[in-house]
């Protein structure tokens, strides 16, 4: 008989493949023959899959922003219970922040999406920066005392408060910025400095009045 092939998983194989290559060439090591030869394949198997490097890049951007959630989102989620509310949301953000090897390795991973994304803009805008700028909503919501949202993708939407989108933005900016710091001139700025640099800027969200 012949044998059956589980095409899932190949697939699964071809982008675990494709994102080592990205972790040391970046989006532009993503090619047929780079990823055939990573996986341990022909061309021509590749090609079963993929005809042209276009799917195939669009393919394992996919995987790649499903990589990314599997690993930060249960990071994010995890209980918090010590602490101030500042000091809970500055161990959140921190998640998203190159502190580590594998958070430096996650933040290659979210720039080879940027640069899919800024070659190849999405319908709907980018999922990767939606989930951030929610995320960033929502501790700044937290910050100002409204209560957490339980609809799924609600989190997504403009929140209500103007200060919460004000700031969310103001955070999501600046630790973009502080990562990109991070990454690129290493030994600049610690762990402990960054914590302290998301601690100010935190404290510096205006706490909503009670009529708010």
């Amino acid at each position: 008989m012949p044998r059956l092939v589980d095409h899932d998983r190949r697939r699964a194989e071809l982008g675990e493949a494709a994102i080592r290559v990205i972790l040391r060439e970046g989006l532009a090591g993503v090619t047929i023959r780079g990823v055939a030869a990573e996986a341990g394949w022909s061309t021509g198997s590749l090609r079963h899959y993929f005809s042209n490097q276009y799917g195939l890049q669009a393919y394992v951007v996919q995987a790649t922003t499903d990589t990314l959630r599997r690993r930060v989102l249960p990071r994010v989620q995890r209980p918090r219970t010590r602490g101030s509310m500042i000091d809970q949301i500055v161990t959140i953000v921190e998640e998203m922040l190159p502190l580590d090897a594998e958070r430096v390795e996650e933040y290659a991973l979210w720039s080879a999406i940027v640069e899919w994304e800024r070659q190849h803009p999405p319908e709907g805008g980018s999922a990767t920066w939606n989930d951030q700028r929610a995320l960033h909503r929502q501790c700044i919501a937290a910050l100002r005392g409204h209560e957490p949202v339980r609809e799924p993708g609600q989190a997504t939407l403009p929140h209500p408060d103007a200060q919460v989108e004000l700031w969310a933005a103001i955070l999501h900016t600046f630790v973009d910025g502080l990562a990109s710091q991070l990454m690129n001139t290493p030994g600049q700025v610690s762990a402990g400095t960054a914590a302290q640099l998301l601690r100010s800027l935190l404290e510096a969200v205006p706490r909503a009045r009670p009529d708010q």
